[in-house]
């Protein structure tokens, strides 16, 4: 009885000197996610406007450099000037073949100084401008983005990019116009919002450009002056801030955080919002994974502590026993059994075992020329990172094949194309995320898979940077250049399974290497020549 006490009174001072740290641990833990879980939505939000502001920044550049090109042209200026004498067919035929590099359904439009369209690259009929802003601002000589209007041609909303057409005499004689269908962003919008995120446009008034929550009318016009964020964004600042939202269409109310920023070349804001209940959902949620982890480490610190105690009072037992058993020559117990050196020797043997057991497993899971997964480890965790992801998350497979690595090793031999192939894996390393999966599948075919994705847009800007970094790899001769043919496929657009998402990348591989190599081919939509 009295040997047994002892060992209860040891269990419990052991598992409650373990317990207190752990307990101190867990409260830091929760503290520190919070903070953490904020600047994650932060940095979410921050992510998705940075995305946006470049799809738009470079739409508009380009747009002003074709309207330019347009407006800079004698056959334009003549026209403007002297439409009174000119007949428009050429025109309209010019601006429709100019229209065609933009592969949308928006137009372009020539004006003329009193506001009159003269030739438009659609068959809407052609109207007067005069009471537009942008017209004004054009004939002051300023190239100009409206705000939100409502097209006088088909009703639609719009913002109109403008470039004036000058005279010999530098002045303003008419413009070139191209309308922007706001319906192409709203889709970019919505691919960057999530049940809990919504994402916001406004112009540099405070109507509302795009909206991933709703569905904009055509032909109304929706304020938004009113959230301090837009006046934060129209101010020039990029940040975040806390403010009172509706949620969804409802009356419904709630504290949301806001991330916010500008775009220069517009002066639009771009608002992500996203809720903080959910934010402190996901804090919840995370302490709750701790509390249960906690839970089952408190569980094992008290076997752990039972199994301490039981076993120092095993030897007092055992020392009990040689003594009262001393007499006894049958009895083969020494005290030498119950030395430090045996267990010491014990604890060498299993850590000997185990080193070996995990060098095999590591042999048999990574590739030893590159040490990155090696194709059947890539596969299977892929699979399992396939099938645990969440409904409506976006992930991508990248396929990338070395372009003329067969020149390497046949002119310099495979122990200069096994160092090119090392150098090469490590680029990839670096280049993702540790979540990230990298792998080899043997020559010279590498594979990459990206899940947790805010859009393809992600993915195809890796795949380039690949391309980049293939193209500056040094053979060791420099009239051997490589390169890296890449294809992408994506969930779920191509598919939720490892064998669909496989399919279409390995065709898009050879759809950049029909097209001349080194480039990248997303899915089916035709190889991008870098």
């Amino acid at each position: 009885m009295k040997m047994k006490s002892i060992r209860t009174k040891l269990t419990f001072l052991l598992f409650f000197i373990a317990l207190i740290p752990l307990i101190f641990v867990i409260g830091f833990y929760f503290l520190k996610n919070i903070s953490k879980s904020i600047d994650n939505a932060k940095s979410d939000g921050l992510l998705r406007n940075s995305i946006i502001n470049e799809h738009i920044t470079e739409h508009f550049e380009k747009t002003f450099a074709v309207l330019r090109t347009v407006a800079r042209n004698p056959m334009t200026i003549d026209f403007v000037t002297k439409s009174e004498h000119t007949e428009p067919e050429l025109m309209e035929q010019t601006l429709r073949r100019t229209n065609d590099v933009f592969n949308d359904l928006d137009n372009m439009i020539i004006t003329d100084k009193e506001g009159d369209q003269l030739a438009r690259s659609d068959s809407y009929p052609l109207i007067n401008v005069g009471h537009r802003r942008y017209f004004h601002e054009a004939m002051h000589g300023s190239e100009y983005i409206s705000d939100v209007l409502i097209s006088l041609a088909n009703n639609r909303l719009i913002t109109v990019l403008e470039v004036p057409v000058f005279d010999e005499q530098n002045n303003a004689v008419g413009m070139v116009q191209r309308d922007y269908d706001l319906s192409d962003l709203q889709n970019l919008v919505k691919n960057l919002s999530t049940k809990n995120t919504r994402v916001i446009i406004t112009d540099g008034v405070g109507n509302v450009v795009s909206n991933s929550e709703d569905e904009l009318e055509s032909n109304q016009l929706v304020p938004m002056a009113t959230n301090p964020a837009v006046s934060a964004g129209l101010a020039g600042k990029t940040g975040s801030m806390y403010v009172l939202s509706s949620i969804s269409q409802g009356s419904k109310r709630e504290r949301m955080l806001v991330t916010y920023s500008r775009n220069e070349i517009s002066g639009w804001v771009i608002i992500t919002e996203r809720s903080y209940s959910f934010i402190w959902f996901d804090v919840i949620k995370s302490a709750t994974t701790a509390a249960t982890l906690g839970g089952i480490l408190i569980l094992v610190i008290a076997l752990l502590a039972a199994f301490i105690a039981e076993k120092a009072t095993r030897k007092i037992r055992a020392i009990s026993a040689l003594l009262e058993k001393s007499e006894d020559s049958d009895n083969s117990l020494s005290l030498s059994d119950l030395g430090d050196d045996e267990l010491s020797q014990m604890v060498s043997s299993i850590n000997k075992i185990r080193n070996a057991r995990d060098s095999y497993r590591k042999d048999a899971e990574i590739d030893k020329l590159t040490g990155l997964l090696n194709k059947a480890t890539f596969e299977r965790l892929c699979r399992r990172k396939i099938s645990e992801s969440q409904p409506g998350t976006f992930s991508s497979l990248i396929i990338i094949d070395l372009d003329h690595f067969k020149n390497v090793n046949d002119s310099l031999g495979h122990q200069a194309g096994d160092a090119l192939l090392h150098d090469f894996g490590e680029i990839l390393r670096r280049l993702f995320r540790p979540t990230d999966l990298v792998g080899r599948f043997g020559g010279d075919e590498f594979v990459v898979f990206l899940n947790d994705l805010p859009g393809k847009e992600i993915a195809i800007s890796k795949a380039k940077r690949i391309v980049e970094s293939a193209a500056s790899v040094l053979t060791g001769i420099e009239s051997i250049k490589i390169g890296a043919s890449v294809g992408i496929s994506s969930t779920p657009q191509h598919g939720n399974d490892y064998d669909s998402l496989f399919s279409v990348a390995d065709k898009a591989v050879y759809a950049v290497k029909e097209s001349g190599r080194n480039g990248v081919c997303y899915g089916s939509d035709g190889a991008i020549k870098l």
